[in-house]
């Protein structure tokens, strides 16, 4: 995530909806998945941080919900205006959709040098497993001592009924490079196995 020119001041969505225009500076867009447990994110979608929501929908199939906050602006100033800091993300239709949910994949970008994926969350085994499958084809990844950390207890991606997620931070590089079909399949192996696991357990229950 790079950092505004000049920083807006949101501290929730209510102040960000006061003053911009849902439909003409950005939309929201829902699909629950009934039979999933896992949500995948873009809170920053759109032109805010530019092709999440592609890779974001990549991710979660028709299989898993998705959630995206897109940003429409035309000016160029969309992370300017209209992004608001993982933490205080409190969309009420990200809370709904993420509320029945064990875990929520967070995608996001970042424009600084660096691995092609910062990985962060509270979900440290997840969180060893997306980094394993990813390095497994080539792609470098780091889980620890990096920037985007995503350990605040009220990052949206920690904020599922587990309170343990994963956040991904993709750099532009490998944003604008637009093959994203190896980095999507990956991660959709690791949740495909984290599903299995779960049904597994509920019957041994």
């Amino acid at each position: 995530m790079t950092t505004p020119a000049v920083p807006n001041d949101f501290r929730c969505y209510d102040e960000r909806a006061r003053r911009y225009r849902e439909g003409v500076d950005y939309a929201v867009h829902v699909a629950p998945r009934e039979r999933s447990r896992v949500v995948v994110i873009a809170p920053h979608g759109g032109r805010i941080e530019g092709r999440t929501s592609d890779i974001a929908r990549l991710i979660a199939g028709d299989e898993h919900g998705l959630y995206l906050f897109e940003g429409l602006r035309m000016t160029g100033d969309n992370f300017d205006c209209l992004h608001l800091a993982s933490h205080r993300f409190d969309e009420p239709r990200a809370l709904d959709l993420i509320s029945s949910c064990d875990t929520v994949i967070a995608v996001h970008g970042y424009a600084a040098p660096g691995p092609d994926v910062l990985l962060g969350g509270l979900n440290e085994r997840l969180k060893e497993q997306v980094g394993e499958s990813l390095a497994a084809i080539g792609i470098s990844c780091a889980t620890d001592e990096h920037r985007f950390p995503g350990k605040h207890p009220r990052n949206i991606c920690n904020r599922g009924r587990s309170g343990k997620g994963v956040q991904l931070e993709l750099s532009e590089r490998l944003r604008k490079a637009g093959d994203w079909f190896g980095l999507a399949g990956a991660i959709r192996t690791v949740l495909e196995h984290l599903q299995r696991r779960s049904a597994e357990g509920e019957i041994r229950r």
